[in-house]
C-alpha cells in the first residue's frame, strides 16, 4: 500500500510511514486491537483526543493533557457532546458465563458473543453514536441531542430497538438450544463533568418479573430496564414506569424505577426447518469400547503408585485444611473450567496438569482467559529446556514481553530501561536483559535484590494474567523467585494460569497452596471420541464416514489437539478442503496418517519445506526463542515477510500479539522442527542469524547452540564460559552450574593427547570454582557435578575444601531428606578430621568434630540406627550444659542457630528412646533440663508419646508448643489423632493431616511420611484399597531411597495388613517373612516392629490353618509386649481367621515381592549387614 500523505510504498502492516512519519494505524491501549481509525473497533475506546481546554493532541490513556493537565477522558466526552446533561445507557448480560453449558461448547459461545457484539455495534453506529465496552458492560452515551429531555427520548427508543434485536436472537436460541440470554439495561443521567468511567448505577439489578410458562412471556421476561428519577421525569408521560426503591449513591438518596417496555418488543419465532439428524457412524461405537479402556488407563496413570498427589485427591476423605480444588476433566472441557475458575474468584492460580497429548492449544487457552473480561493484560511466557543456561530466564522473558524488548543483540540499544530507575537504580534489569556481567562482590546479595525487584514489578501491573506454558521446564532460580511470589500472592493483583506435565505438581514444592481457595489444579484425561465428534458434528458431517477420518479417530486417543492438527494436516495435504461451514474430501489419495502427535507435527513441517522461504523464516524465529519482536523480524530481511507471517499464522504455527510473534505449543513445534530439517539447512540458518541478529562478544545460549551445529566447539565453549560468569555475577547459581556442565561436556570430547594435560588443569580449575561457588546443594539437580568436584578435591588432598563442600552437600541432603547420602558424606568428613574430643576441656577438642557429631545424631535416627543414635546422642549431650554451650559453638554459627541444633538433637534422642522402648523419657528430660535451660517444656509430649506406644492412658495433652520446638506440633497432632479416635477414620485422617502439614513445614521428613502412611491406613480402613496401595507404595519407595529404615518397616507392615484385608495371604506372607528376617538380624531398631510383624505372621498362619506356627508367632509377640510393658490387644479369636479363597498372585503383586527383596538387599548395604 501507499502512504496517503507522501505516497511512499509501505508494508500492509506498517503502523507509521517511515518516510513522512504519518500515523497509519493505532493500537488500542485497552484491548491491544490494531485500528485504522481513532476509535477502537473492538472496545470503542477513543485512542487520541484533543484537549477540550487548550486544544493539544494527547493520547487519551495518559489521563492528563501534556500541556495544561486537563482530564483527557473528559475531553473525549465534552468534544462529542452537544449538551451538558445527557442520558447514558448501559447494557449487561448477567448469564453470559452460563451460556457455554446452554449452547454446548466454548466455540459456539464465542460465536454467539461475536454476533451479539456486532449487533450492538452496528446498531449504535447506524444512529451516529459510539458504543464503548468497559469490562463486560456496554456503555452508550446519548450526547448528540441538544437537550436532556431529547436525549432521554432518543435513549429509550434506542433501548427498544436493541431489545427487539436481542429478543429476535433469543427466539432463535430458545427454539434451537432451549436457551436465552438475559439482558439488563440502565438509563442514567450523566453530566460532561462526571467521570467517564463511572457507569455503575449503584443498585444491583436482578430480574423481578415473575416466572411464567407461556413461551412469549418467558422471552419478554429475559430483559429488564431500570432508570433513575431524573430520566423517569423526562419519559414518564410516554412509558409505564413503576418505582422500585431508593439507594444512597454518592451521599445522595436516589430513587430507581423500572421502565416496562414489553409492549414495544415483538416476539417472533422463526419458522422451524426440518433438520436432518447427523448420525454418529458405526465405527464410533466400537471406538467407545476402546475409549473406556483408555480412560481407565489415563486415570490409573494419574493415580499411579508413587504419585505424590494421591493424598490430596479428596476422594473419600475431605481434608478440612485443604481449601484448594482438584478437578479431573476431559481435555476438551478445560477451557470451560478455566473460565469458571477465574470468574469464581477475584484472582487465582490455576494449574493445568496433563500429558503432552492432552495439552490444550495455546491460543484457545488465551482466548478463554481473555473472554472472562477480568484482565487488563494477559502476558504469555513459555518455558523451555534452554532456559536453564541464562540468569532468571523466565523473568528475563517476562520483562521482555511486558516492555516489548527486542531479542536482537544488534538492536539492544533500542531497549529503554529508564522506567526502572526508581526501583532499580543499579541497573540490574538492564544487565539481565542484555546479559552483562556485574562486578559486585556479593553474588548472594544480588540474588535477593532481584527477588525484590521482580516482586515490585508484579505489583505495578494490576489486573494482569500471566500464562506460563510448560512450567515444568522453568529454570531453577526463576522457580525459587516464583515460590517467594506465590507466598506473597495476597499482595499482588495478578493471576497465574500455568500448564505443566503430568509428572509435576506446583503444590508439591509450594505446599501452602493447598490451604488456599484460589489455587486449583485441573488434571486432563482423554475425551470420549463421541464427545469429540459431538463438539463439531455439523462441521465434520461430510467426512465422518471416510477412511481418513476413521484413521484420525483411531490415533487421537481422546485428544482434541491431535484431531485439530490431523485435520489441518489433511487439508494441507490436499485431501480435505475447508470453509466456514464444513470440511469436504476433495482428493482421496495414498497418504500416511501418523499415529503420534510428534510424528503428525513433523509431517506438517515436511509439507512446509516445499515453501523454502516460509520454512527458513519459521526455523530462524523458532531458534530465537518463544517470543520474537517485529524489529528483529524486520532485520532478517524477508521481502515477503507479511505473506509468510499470514501463511504461518493461518496454519497455526504462530500468532501476533503486542508487536511480537508467539508460537502456540512452542516446545512441540521446536522439538519436531529441529529433528525434521537437515543439519546443512540448520547451519545455513545459523550463519544468517549470526550475521543479522547477534553481536560478536555478546553471549547467548542460542549462539552456543548454533556454534554447536556449526561444529565450532571452541566458540561454543567460550559462549558457555561467558554465560557462566554472567550467571554467577547475577546470583543465578543454578544456571552457572548448568553452563559449567556444558563446558565439562565439551572438554570430555577432546581426543588430542597433546591437550590432555592442559584440559585436566583447566578442569581442576573449574572444579575449584564450583566448590567455591556451590551456593545451594540440591541432590536431584547438582549431585553429579558436586560428586565430581568432590572427587577432584580428594585427588588434590585439599582437606579444608573437601570439608567445606561436604558441609554444603550434607546440609542440602538433610533439607531434602536424603539421609543415606548425608551419612556417607558425614563419614567422609569425620575420617578427615584428626583424633578429636567432644569435651571442650580437652586439648584435642575440635568444634567442627563436635558439630558433625551433633548432625550425626539426626542422621542416625532417620536411617533407623536407633541404638547408635542413643549412644552418640548421650555422649554429645553429656558434655553440654549452660556453661559449656558457648565454648562448644563454632565461631561461624550464631548462638540461636547453635542452640536450635542442640534442642533438635535432644528431640531425636528422646524419639529414639521412645521407639527403642528401653528408656525412661521422663527421667531423660529431667536430667537434661537440669543442665540446659533451653529444653522446651513442650518436650513433655515425648512422655505422652511413650505412654501411647505402651498403651498407657494419657491424662491430658498440652497444645502450647514452644517456639524452639520443631517436634511439638507434629507429636501433639499425632497423639491427638490416636487418643481422640472413636471409629471415624475420616476424622482420624483429618487430624493426622494437621501433623503432616507441620512436619513438612519443619522439614521433619520421616514424620511427614509417617503422617502420609497413617492417611493411607485410614483409606484402607475405609475400603479404598487402591488409594491406600498408591500411598503406601509411594512411602516405601521414598523411605527406601532415602534410607529411612524404621519407617520403611512400618510401611511394609501396613502393606502386609492391606493384603491381608484383601485375602492376599501369599503376598502378605512374603512381605512379613522378608521383614522378619531383617528385623531379627538387626538389633539397632525397635522391637515394637518385631512384635507387630510377629502378630501379622500369626494372622497369616491362622488363615492358612497352620496353627502350630501361628502359636509360636503369637507367643513371641506376647513375649515382646510383656518384656516392655506394652498393653496391646491381640485378637486370637479363631472365628476371625476363616480364610476366603486366596486368589493367584498377580504380576503386580509379584512385583511387590520383588520390591521388598530389593529393598531388603538395599538395606543390608545401608546397615552394613549381609544380604539374605
Amino acid at each position: 500500500m501507499e502512504c496517503p500523505k507522501c505516497g511512499f510504498e509501505l508494508d500492509d502492516k506498517a503502523m507509521v510511514c517511515p518516510n513522512c512519519k504519518k500515523v497509519l494505524k493505532l493500537a488500542c491501549p485497552i484491548c491491544k486491537t490494531i485500528n485504522e481509525t481513532n476509535t477502537c473497533r473492538n472496545c470503542g475506546y477513543v485512542i487520541i483526543s484533543k484537549c477540550h481546554n487548550c486544544g493539544k493532541i494527547n493520547q487519551t490513556i495518559s489521563k492528563k493533557c501534556r500541556k495544561c493537565g486537563f482530564d483527557t477522558e473528559k475531553s473525549v466526552i465534552m468534544n462529542e457532546s452537544n449538551t451538558d446533561d445527557f442520558v447514558m445507557l448501559t447494557i449487561d448480560f448477567p448469564n453470559m458465563d452460563e451460556m457455554k453449558n446452554l449452547l454446548g461448547s466454548a466455540k459456539l459461545l464465542n460465536k454467539f458473543k461475536i454476533n451479539l457484539d456486532k449487533l450492538i455495534k452496528d446498531y449504535v453506529k447506524s444512529i451516529g453514536l459510539r458504543r464503548q465496552l468497559i469490562g463486560k458492560t456496554y456503555v452508550i452515551r446519548f450526547d448528540k441531542d441538544y437537550t436532556f429531555n431529547s436525549s432521554a427520548t432518543t435513549a429509550v427508543k434506542a433501548a427498544i430497538d436493541l431489545l427487539n434485536l436481542i429478543t429476535s436472537m433469543n427466539c432463535k436460541l430458545t427454539q434451537k438450544k432451549h436457551a436465552s440470554i438475559r439482558c439488563n439495561m440502565f438509563l442514567l443521567k450523566r453530566n460532561i463533568d462526571d467521570d467517564p468511567n463511572n457507569y455503575d448505577s449503584g443498585i444491583n439489578i436482578s430480574l423481578l418479573n415473575q416466572v411464567t410458562h407461556k413461551s412469549e412471556d418467558k422471552i419478554l421476561n429475559t430483559f429488564q430496564v431500570l432508570t433513575d428519577d431524573n430520566v423517569s421525569d423526562a419519559i414518564s408521560g410516554d412509558y409505564k414506569i413503576s418505582p422500585l426503591n431508593s439507594v444512597m449513591v454518592n451521599d445522595e438518596m436516589v430513587m430507581f424505577y423500572e421502565v416496562d417496555l414489553r409492549e414495544f418488543v415483538k416476539v417472533e419465532y422463526p419458522e422451524e426447518e426440518e433438520e436432518k439428524e447427523i448420525e454418529i457412524p458405526n465405527f464410533v461405537q466400537n471406538m467407545l469400547i476402546e475409549q473406556d479402556k483408555l480412560d481407565g488407563e489415563a486415570l490409573n496413570n494419574l493415580d499411579s503408585p508413587g504419585d505424590p498427589d494421591a493424598i490430596y485427591d479428596i476422594e473419600t476423605i475431605n481434608f478440612e485444611e485443604i481449601k484448594a480444588e482438584f478437578i479431573r476433566t476431559e481435555n476438551i472441557d478445560v477451557l470451560f473450567h478455566i473460565l469458571n475458575k477465574f470468574q469464581a474468584v477475584p484472582k487465582g492460580i490455576v494449574a493445568i496438569k496433563t500429558a503432552e497429548m492432552y495439552k490444550p492449544y495455546t491460543l484457545k487457552v488465551l482466548n478463554a482467559a481473555a473472554s472472562t473480561g477480568k484482565f487488563d493484560n494477559i502476558i504469555s511466557v513459555t518455558c523451555y529446556e534452554e532456559m536453564k543456561y541464562s540468569p532468571y530466564s523466565f523473568f528475563r522473558d517476562l520483562v521482555s514481553a511486558i516492555f516489548e524488548y527486542t531479542v536482537s543483540q544488534k538492536l539492544f540499544f533500542q531497549n529503554d530501561f529508564s522506567m526502572f530507575q526508581s526501583v532499580d537504580p543499579e541497573g540490574l534489569i538492564r544487565d539481565l536483559i542484555t546479559l552483562q556481567k556485574r562486578n559486585d562482590n556479593n553474588n548472594e546479595d544480588t540474588r535477593y535484590v532481584y527477588f525484590d525487584i521482580f516482586l515490585t514489578l508484579l505489583q505495578i501491573i494490576p489486573k494482569t494474567l500471566i500464562f506460563i506454558e510448560d512450567f515444568d521446564k522453568i529454570d531453577s532460580s526463576s522457580y525459587d523467585v516464583l515460590k517467594y511470589l506465590f507466598e506473597a500472592f495476597e499482595k499482588l493483583d495478578i493471576s497465574f494460569l500455568i500448564s505443566y506435565d503430568k509428572g509435576f505438581s506446583l503444590h508439591r514444592d509450594c505446599h501452602f497452596l493447598l490451604t488456599k481457595p484460589y489455587y486449583t489444579e485441573i488434571s486432563l484425561k482423554p475425551t470420549s471420541f463421541e464427545k469429540l465428534i459431538e463438539e463439531n458434528k455439523i462441521y465434520y458431517r461430510n467426512i465422518l464416514n471416510n477412511f481418513y477420518f476413521q484413521r484420525v479417530a483411531k490415533y487421537a486417543c481422546g485428544s482434541s489437539l491431535f484431531i485439530d492438527i490431523a485435520i489441518q494436516y489433511l487439508i494441507e495435504s490436499g485431501v480435505y478442503a475447508a470453509d466456514d461451514d464444513s470440511i469436504e474430501m476433495i482428493n482421496p489419495k495414498t497418504i500416511i496418517i501418523p499415529s503420534s502427535l510428534d510424528k503428525l507435527v513433523a509431517r506438517r513441517l515436511n509439507l512446509l519445506q516445499d515453501d523454502e522461504d516460509s520454512m527458513k523464516f519459521l526455523t530462524s524465529i523458532v531458534l530465537l526463542g518463544t517470543r520474537v519482536d517485529i524489529g528483529t523480524i524486520d532485520s532478517l530481511g524477508y521481502q515477503n515477510k507479511n505473506e509468510i507471517i499470514e501463511k504461518l499464522s493461518n496454519m497455526g504455527f504462530l500468532y501476533e500479539y503486542n508487536n511480537c510473534i508467539y508460537f502456540p505449543n512452542y516446545n512441540l513445534l521446536r522439538d519436531n522442527l529441529l529433528t525434521t530439517i537437515s543439519k546443512i539447512y540448520l547451519k545455513d540458518v545459523a550463519k544468517e542469524l549470526f550475521d543479522k541478529v547477534f553481536n560478536e562478544g555478546m553471549p547467548s545460549p542460542v549462539k552456543a547452540y548454533l556454534y554447536g551445529l556449526l561444529g565450532d566447539e571452541d566458540s561454543e565453549r567460550i559462549q558457555w564460559e561467558q554465560l557462566a560468569e554472567i550467571n554467577l555475577s547475577l546470583g543465578d547459581f543454578s544456571s552457572y552450574l548448568n553452563c559449567t556442565n556444558k563446558i565439562l561436556e565439551l572438554l570430555s570430547k577432546n581426543t588430542n593427547p597433546e591437550q590432555a594435560e592442559d584440559i585436566e588443569m583447566y578442569k581442576s580449575h573449574l572444579y575449584e570454582d564450583i566448590s567455591n561457588n556451590l551456593y545451594d546443594y540440591v541432590p536431584d539437580k547438582t549431585s553429579d557435578i558436586a560428586e565430581i568436584t568432590l572427587q577432584n578435591l580428594e585427588k588434590a588432598k585439599d582437606s579444608d575444601k573437601i570439608i567445606l563442600l561436604c558441609n554444603k552437600m550434607i546440609t542440602g541432603s538433610l533439607i531434602v531428606g536424603n539421609y543415606n547420602h548425608a551419612l556417607e558424606l558425614t563419614h567422609k568428613v569425620l575420617s578427615l578430621l584428626p583424633p578429636s574430643s567432644l569435651n571442650p576441656g580437652d586439648p584435642n577438642f575440635n568444634s567442627y568434630f563436635f558439630l558433625m557429631s551433633v548432625i550425626h545424631i539426626q542422621i542416625l535416627f532417620n536411617i533407623g540406627a536407633l541404638v547408635d543414635c542413643l549412644d552418640i546422642g548421650y555422649k554429645v549431650l553429656n558434655v553440654i550444659n549452660n556453661q559449656t554451650l558457648n565454648a562448644l559453638k563454632p565461631d561461624y554459627m550464631s548462638e540461636d542457630d547453635f542452640e536450635s541444633l542442640i534442642v533438635d538433637s535432644a528431640g531425636f534422642v528422646a524419639l529414639a528412646n521412645v521407639l527403642l522402648l528401653v528408656g525412661n523419657v521422663d527421667e531423660f528430660l529431667k536430667i537434661l533440663r537440669g543442665e540446659l535451660n533451653c529444653i522446651p517444656e513442650s518436650y513433655n509430649l515425648f512422655i505422652d508419646l511413650q505412654n501411647l506406644l505402651h498403651g498407657k492412658p494419657i491424662k491430658s495433652l498440652n497444645p502450647n508448643i514452644a517456639e524452639n520446638d520443631r517436634f511439638g506440633d507434629v507429636i501433639y497432632n499425632i497423639i491427638n489423632a490416636f487418643v481422640s479416635f472413636s471409629g471415624d477414620y475420616k476424622l482420624f485422617a483429618e487430624n493426622i493431616y494437621r501433623a503432616k502439614i507441620v512436619a513438612k513445614r519443619n522439614r521433619l521428613h520421616q514424620l511427614e511420611l509417617f503422617a502420609d502412611l497413617m492417611i493411607g491406613y485410614a483409606y484402607m480402613e475405609l475400603g479404598s484399597y487402591k488409594k491406600a496401595d498408591s500411598i503406601i507404595y509411594k512411602i516405601i519407595k521414598a523411605t527406601n531411597n532415602n534410607g529411612m529404615t524404621t519407617l520403611l518397616y512400618v510401611a511394609w507392615y501396613v502393606m502386609s495388613e492391606l493384603h491381608l484385608r484383601q485375602n492376599k495371604y501369599d503376598v502378605a506372607f512374603g512381605i512379613i517373612n522378608n521383614s522378619l528376617i531383617q528385623l531379627e538380624k538387626n538389633n539397632t531398631t525397635s522391637e515394637y516392629l518385631l512384635m507387630l510383624f510377629k502378630y501379622n505372621m500369626y494372622k497369616v498362619m491362622m488363615f492358612k490353618k497352620q496353627y502350630d506356627k501361628a502359636e509360636i508367632c503369637i507367643s513371641h509377640a506376647r513375649y515382646i509386649a510383656d518384656k516392655y510393658g506394652i498393653s496391646f490387644v491381640f485378637d486370637t479369636d479363631q472365628n476371625h481367621y476363616i480364610a476366603v479363597e486366596d486368589d493367584e498372585v498377580s504380576l503386580e503383586e509379584a512385583g511387590i515381592l520383588l520390591d521388598i527383596n530389593s529393598d531388603v538387599n538395599q538395606e543390608n548395604q545401608n546397615m552394613g549387614s549381609e544380604g539374605v
